[in-house]
C-alpha cells in the first residue's frame, strides 16, 4: 500500500481522550498500523472531515457523542463517504429515532470493542488494505514464490539447465 493520503486509512476517534473507547481504539489503530486522529467532539471531527476531503477515514465514537443534535454528523460522514462505527452506551437511554437515522445513513452499531475490531477488519478488507503486519502469510503462498530459475536470474547467476 502506498503512503497516499487518499488510500492510507486513518481512524478518527471521537470522545474524551482518557475514555476506554478512545484508548482502546488508539491501541487497535496501532495494532493495525493505522494513523489515528483523536477528536474531542463531533465539532472537531466535522472540521477534520472538511480538512481532509479525499482521505480514507473511518470514524469510531460513542453513539451518544456522534448522534448529538439531529444526527447531522452521520449525514455529513455519509456525504463524504466516511464509514462510522458507534459504540452503544449501555447506561444511556438512546432515542429510537436517532438509531433509525444512524442505521439509514450506514452507521455500524457496536455493542462492544470486539464489534469495533470487526468494523475495522471489514472496512480494511473492503478497501484492499493489508497493513504492515500481514502475518507473513504471502511468504508461504506458492503463487508468490519464485522458482530456483527465477532467483538465479535475479541474482545474475547462470542456470544449471
Amino acid at each position: 500500500m502506498t503512503g497516499d493520503a487518499r488510500v492510507y486509512p486513518r481512524i478518527m476517534v471521537v470522545g474524551e481522550r482518557r475514555s476506554r473507547l478512545v484508548t482502546e481504539t488508539i491501541r487497535l489503530a496501532d495494532e493495525y498500523d493505522l494513523t489515528v486522529t483523536p477528536c474531542d467532539d463531533i465539532y472537531s471531527a466535522a472540521t477534520e472531515l472538511a480538512r481532509h476531503p479525499n482521505r480514507f477515514l473511518m470514524v469510531v465514537g460513542s453513539f451518544r457523542q456522534l448522534a448529538r443534535g439531529k444526527c447531522d454528523f452521520f449525514l455529513l460522514a455519509q456525504r463524504k463517504g466516511v464509514h462510522c462505527c458507534c459504540l452503544l452506551d449501555g447506561e444511556a437511554e438512546v432515542e429510537r429515532n436517532k438509531i433509525l437515522r444512524a442505521v439509514r445513513s450506514g452507521v455500524r452499531l457496536a455493542g462492544g470493542l470486539a464489534d469495533i475490531r470487526s468494523f475495522l477488519d471489514e472496512r480494511l478488507v473492503a478497501a484492499g488494505y493489508r497493513g504492515a503486519d500481514a502475518d507473513g502469510e504471502d511468504l508461504f503462498n506458492e503463487k508468490f514464490r519464485a522458482s530456483e530459475e527465477e532467483i538465479k536470474a535475479l541474482l545474475g547467476l547462470e542456470s544449471d539447465g
